[in-house]
């Protein structure tokens, strides 16, 4: 696919439908008791009521006992792929019509291509994503004598080099999604090599499974690529993946800021850098997937005040534990919870007081009957009330939980960006800024 060619829109009719067609009518069979009977089927994106890639199968001359016994159906396999999951029989038993929808078992799906397909660019798709402002921009015809400003986001590592864009419905989507939730498609974006040579599926896969992470990471929600498609260097379409968007439209605090797109850019290649390494990978994933769990506040900062500090112990493990050799698994394993925490932020430059932003976690701290010397020790202690029943705290402290939540969301924030060697701006949750306003992470 040459420069002339390219054009980076979407692929597939992402419209308002709930019920979107990706494949219709492609080649598909069933095994029914060990007999193998051929049919077609429909490869959809449904976002009611709850996203993900379903098939809609259907069969001709099937035996009744497949209407009435789902355990008779063996196996559902389009394009020759085998697709594991449930399945709903209906249709007509008379005429032997059998109709199919089969629920997958995984999230993604390789519909075309295999992990060692060649692929020059990957374009994939983000629901309900950050509207950022590029770092470079460019102008659309919208139907009207006004064009629609689009925005360009480019960030790289030493491997990789992505795009993402803004769409001529992009601010529509968006305010639509404020309205009335749910999802609509909202950017769209590309991956390749910087060198421009070809890749495997095996590294689309990779590259898109840190993208995931990152961008969710970046929103402070969950925001993957989905429904990517692959494209070799003559422009042929020659890989696929199906898969669905993880989470409806909520917007959560995050660090980022929406108008400082240098921050990704700045980001990604510390991020990068850590997701090449094995074992930090694995960490990044189960930190990353605590914070975003613990950052969705509607299912009760109680329960993200737990999860938040499991994140940072966690993260200060890797840290101190298996990367710096700052102490031994087994004396970490001695420290206190507020020692842990204390080890990773001194070694981060992180600040250990509790901020003046958080006036109830500060005016709890200053009373005689705590005595909390330092934020670690607050926090600490605010979760030890929630999760020991016997406390004797445990009913004093409930009016400064958003506060415990919001500071440990800051230091998970801050410890991440840290161990990314990040030195840009950020949104300081704390302060609760209006967009735009950013300050320096405090380690420079």
């Amino acid at each position: 696919m040459t420069n002339t060619e390219y054009q980076l829109k979407p692929l597939f009719n992402f419209g308002s439908e709930s019920s979107i067609v990706l494949h219709n009518d492609v080649s598909a069979s069933i095994s029914i008791n060990g007999k193998i009977y051929q049919g077609s089927s429909d490869v959809r994106l449904d976002l009611l009521p709850q996203a993900g890639i379903h098939f809609y199968g259907l069969f001709h001359d099937v035996p009744f006992l497949a209407f009435v016994n789902q355990k008779a159906i063996n196996s559902f396999s389009i394009n020759s792929i085998e697709i594991e999951g449930f399945f709903v029989p209906g249709g007509n038993p008379e005429a032997g019509k059998l109709h199919i929808k089969c629920y997958p078992n995984l999230g993604s799906i390789i519909g075309m291509g295999n992990d060692g397909t060649l692929i020059e660019r990957i374009i994939f798709h983000l629901f309900n994503f950050v509207d950022f402002m590029g770092n470079r921009r460019s102008s659309e015809p919208n139907g009207t004598v006004i064009e629609t400003t689009i925005e360009h986001m480019d960030f790289a590592c030493d491997e990789w080099k992505i795009e993402l864009k803004s769409l001529l419905s992009t601010k529509q989507s968006i305010n639509f999604l404020w309205e009335n939730g749910g999802y609509r498609l909202t950017h769209i974006g590309s991956l390749q090599k910087q060198n421009g040579f070809s890749f495997t599926g095996s590294d689309a896969n990779e590259c898109l499974t840190a993208l995931r992470y990152f961008l969710s990471f970046i929103k402070g929600g969950w925001c993957n690529p989905i429904c990517s498609v692959g494209f070799d260097v003559t422009g042929e379409r020659v890989w696929e993946q199906w898969s669905s968007p993880r989470e409806a439209w909520h917007k959560p605090f995050s660090w980022f800021d929406a108008q400082h797109t240098e921050q990704l850019a700045s980001l990604f290649s510390g991020f990068m850098r850590l997701w090449r390494n094995t074992e930090w990978q694995g960490a990044l994933k189960e930190i990353i997937y605590w914070y975003l769990n613990a950052n969705f506040s509607s299912r009760g900062i109680d329960a993200g005040i737990i999860l938040t500090q499991a994140a940072i112990e966690r993260l200060s493990y890797e840290y101190a534990v298996k990367d710096k050799r700052l102490v031994t698994g087994d004396g970490f394993k001695n420290l206190w919870a507020s020692d842990k925490f204390r080890l990773l932020f001194s070694s981060l430059r992180i600040p250990l007081n509790i901020p003046p932003e958080t006036s109830t976690l500060g005016d709890l701290a200053r009373s005689q009957g705590m005595k909390w010397i330092d934020a670690p020790h607050a926090l600490t202690e605010i979760r030890n009330s929630l999760i020991h029943p016997e406390h004797k705290k445990r009913d004093q402290l409930d009016s400064a939980y958003f506060d415990a939540w919001n500071l440990g969301l800051w230091y998970l924030e801050m410890g991440i960006l840290a161990i990314c060697n990040y030195e840009g701006v950020y949104g300081n949750r704390l302060k609760l800024n209006r967009m735009g306003e950013v300050e320096n992470v405090p380690w420079i």
